[in-house]
């Protein structure tokens, strides 16, 4: 079930505090406009009720599509690699089929969202991403800042990413052929696999590709 709680939040402007209704769980079935909520960022909008001052209010949120088996776990600024939620594991005993994932910031939620519905394997596609980002960084001569999965296209036998590149963050698009994400996989398959049966929400994130691969290389 989605699930709300009650806070006093005080408005940054007037400073008044007011009762506010906070989201902090949602499943795609209890609330299908979740999703767009989450994408548009309005599902974070915040009004003061006495001056009409809005901000964003970034608050923990789990993502839990059911259809799809799997949950994202939004924690603002979260660094840890592994995150337990002892409540959701007491109340839910067998969750081991369910891919559960933690992430630091709403873009990288955004991403776990549509990868994870495209039925891609998370692990693989960091794999990729981190190797298209080096060839990026040598092509413009920058710093990769970030990077996203945007795209998956099977007819053109490519996977798309948007990176962020140099001090001002530069829109910078990059795609790759599927077979670079399939060879990811195989690593992860065969090198990985006993990384799913980990307790709580992962973090799979660049830090996670970059140990991953350490480990693969040394293992050869």
């Amino acid at each position: 079930m989605s699930e709300k709680l009650i806070k006093y939040i005080a408005c940054p402007k007037c400073s008044q505090q007011s009762e506010t209704e906070i989201i902090c769980s949602v499943n795609t079935i209890d609330m299908p406009s979740a999703r767009q909520l989450i994408f548009n960022e309005k599902m974070f909008n915040w009004k003061c009720p006495k001056c009409g001052f809005s901000v964003k209010l970034m608050h923990p949120l789990l993502y839990n599509d059911i259809e799809r088996q799997f949950m994202v776990y939004y924690i603002p600024k979260v660094e840890r690699s592994q995150t337990a939620d002892d409540r959701l594991e007491k109340d839910f005993s067998d969750l081991s089929y369910i891919k559960k994932r933690v992430v630091p910031d709403l873009n990288s939620m955004k991403e776990k969202i549509v990868l994870l519905e495209c039925g891609l394997n998370d692990m693989a596609v960091e794999l990729t991403k981190l190797a298209v980002s080096e060839v990026v960084a040598k092509t413009t001569g920058r710093n990769v800042c970030a990077g996203y999965f945007t795209d998956m296209d099977a007819d053109k036998n490519n996977i798309s990413f948007q990176f962020f590149i140099g001090t001002d963050c530069r829109s910078y698009m990059q795609t790759t052929r599927l077979e670079v994400y399939n060879r990811s996989l195989e690593i992860v398959k065969q090198y990985f696999p006993n990384e799913e049966k980990r307790s709580g929400f992962l973090n799979i994130n660049r830090s996670w590709a970059k140990n991953a691969l350490q480990k693969y290389k040394n293992s050869k």
